[in-house]
């Protein structure tokens, strides 16, 4: 069995050998173990609004189709069981799933209802030839699917996130826009960077301004972990300017709150917006991160809606930030030097409890 070292006291542990972000053999160790049994974000729940309607999505190199039937949202692998055509494409509104193969055709609930020209075949039972399900389940505007039908479920992963998060209302919040970047990095490297705010300081001196550092925590649960990040206090204002600040705190309590749920999505919620990320994996040294705005008053154009474009830009200098120090650190793992590091015990427990999740699923 394949094993990497861990300790569990992150005073005195190390972190993962680089091979973990360098090898091919890990990437395909992590599909098959984590990302095939874990909850992934795969869409939103305004594409599958009414009956028959429909979006198609990959985990890995997995493809599912989420569908509203009825009032039920089901899940299926985008397979079908005659020779693996596609039962659906892209996006839209259907009254039955059909192979674009050879034109099988099931209904909304998975069941083969069509099978052109199978006279003759000896044995053959439609009902042994069903779509196979997905776990699939929803929160606030975001669709979660799981390809482990015995996976637990996704409340066992959110935990109490609905509750702390309620006071930003994600449920009334409605998509914005999706920017996607890819980065030459290995996608736990980008995590990594994630997970900690050891780095603002340094690579990060707009947001610094913006946050309390000093606050700053990070809060490890079961599947995921809260940082919380409390907004640095305005200094006493002459007139109405408020200097460089890109967010102005409501309250002494105004905390922005950035969940991560393992293995790869972040969930960044703050003054009635939602921002989510999905890091996917396409290659050992090859990321995808997707980023999509919700907001509880999106913008009725956001190319040209000032706030919107500032805060947009603000994010994506933030991002580029993060894109330049990922990729250089992705190059040195493959560095003779270095193999293993330590932890900062104060500011890194977060990224400790991700790979202690690693450790747990692929050991």
């Amino acid at each position: 069995m394949i094993r990497f070292p861990f300790n569990p006291d992150v005073t005195r542990a190390e972190t993962p050998p680089a091979r973990l972000y360098t090898d091919p053999v890990w990437l395909e160790l992590e599909s098959e173990r984590i990302f095939a049994r874990t909850w992934q974000l795969v869409g939103r729940t305004d594409l599958v609004a009414s009956h028959g309607s429909y979006f198609t999505a990959d985990i890995g190199r997995e493809s599912i189709v989420i569908v509203r039937d009825g009032e039920a949202l089901r899940g299926f692998h985008n397979v079908c069981l005659h020779r693996a055509g596609p039962v659906a494409h892209g996006a839209g509104c259907r009254k039955t799933m059909q192979c674009k193969y050879h034109g099988w055709t099931y209904s909304l609930g998975g069941q083969l209802l069509h099978a052109p020209e199978m006279e003759g075949t000896c044995d053959f039972e439609p009902a042994n030839f069903q779509l196979q399900p997905v776990q699939v389940a929803t929160w606030g505007p975001l669709v979660f699917a799981n390809l482990d039908t015995k996976a637990p479920a996704f409340s066992t992963v959110l935990e109490d996130i609905p509750q702390r998060a309620a006071r930003f209302a994600p449920e009334r919040m409605q998509w914005v826009m999706r920017r996607d970047y890819d980065i030459a990095c290995n996608w736990k490297v980008y995590v990594d960077n994630y997970l900690e705010g050891y780095h603002i300081p340094v690579v990060h001196p707009t947001l610094h301004k913006e946050i309390d550092y000093d606050q700053y925590r990070v809060e490890p649960r079961r599947y995921y972990s809260l940082q919380h990040a409390p907004l640095r206090p305005l200094p006493p204002l002459t007139g109405s300017a408020i200097g460089d600040r890109k967010y102005t705190p409501a309250s002494a309590d105004d905390v922005a709150q950035y969940y991560w749920l393992f293995p790869n999505t972040m969930l960044n919620i703050y003054q009635g917006q939602m921002q989510t990320n999905v890091i996917i994996p396409l290659g050992p040294d090859r990321t995808r991160t997707v980023f999509e705005w919700y907001a509880t008053e999106p913008p009725d154009n956001v190319h040209t809606d000032a706030r919107w474009q500032e805060l947009v830009k603000f994010s994506d200098d933030i991002q580029q930030e993060d894109v330049e120090i990922c990729e250089v650190v992705q190059k040195n793992l493959h560095s003779r030097v270095y193999d293993r590091g330590r932890y900062s015990a104060k500011r890194e427990n977060g990224v400790h409890h991700f790979h202690a999740l690693l450790h747990e699923f692929l050991t």
